[in-house]
């Protein structure tokens, strides 16, 4: 069955998904607005000491959500685990958000880079295709602490959802680049299809401790994946 069969299935909740989307719409306008102001900050390259402090804040951050979850972390838990001043903080980030935002910046960052990589690769799909993949499991599982305290508390869906926008938004540029056949509509639950399902994945993993190797689990969720896509896209799976 192709992506777009699969995605058809889906239409009767088609109101259902309408309504998620409009809920989480305003968040993602407000998070695209921090992008595009940080974008602006950055458009000329830091200084050393600025990025020094950014990444002392980021840090102090990952470690709190690491011992108390994102929810219950403050800005005073931030600053006293950076040793810096407010001032300081307030100079670099608007609130914990943005601070989030931006390390979640340099996550989208790397798989886009490493996403290009592939899609620039010769060979069939499978080589070119879902570039991100591996490398998100590979930096899940360099951070498992992180990532282990994000999908073991209720808190953890706020950055979840988040990193769910980042593999939407990368899937879609997949499908865009490689010739995805169908409607607009079709694209966007193929969309989702492929988020939702390496989403699905990578929490299941991370809740199994992640004991398999990053390279099986690409493996396994591009073999269940990949020939649905590959017919969609009228092309044959490339044997493995």
């Amino acid at each position: 069955m192709s992506l777009i069969d699969k995605c058809v299935t889906l239409t009767g909740r088609a109101s259902v998904i309408s309504e998620q989307r409009g809920a989480i719409r305003s968040v993602r306008d407000r998070e695209d607005a921090i992008v595009r102001q940080r974008s602006a900050r950055t458009a000329k390259p830091l200084d050393r000491r600025v990025q020094r402090t950014r990444k002392l804040l980021q840090d102090a951050l990952v470690s709190q959500m690491i011992e108390k979850g994102y929810e219950a972390t403050t800005v005073q838990d931030i600053i006293d685990r950076a040793n810096v001043g407010r001032a300081t903080f307030y100079a670099h980030f608007a609130d914990k958000e943005t601070l989030l935002v931006s390390r979640l910046e340099d996550l989208r960052a790397m798989l886009a880079h490493q996403q290009q990589q592939a899609l620039t690769t010769r060979g069939g799909l499978r080589a070119r295709g879902l570039g991100f993949s591996l490398p998100m499991l590979e930096h899940a599982r360099a951070h498992l602490p992180l990532y282990g305290a994000i999908v073991g508390r209720a808190s953890g869906a706020f950055v979840l959802q988040r990193i769910h926008r980042i593999i939407a938004d990368l899937a879609a540029l997949d499908l865009k680049t490689l010739g995805f056949k169908g409607t607009p509509e079709q694209r966007g639950l193929a969309t989702e299809y492929i988020a939702g399902a390496f989403m699905a994945v990578l929490t299941w993993w991370l809740n199994h401790a992640a004991k398999l190797l990053p390279q099986e689990v690409d493996d396994i969720f591009r073999g269940l994946v990949m020939p649905g896509l590959a017919t969609d896209l009228e092309l044959r799976p490339k044997a493995s």
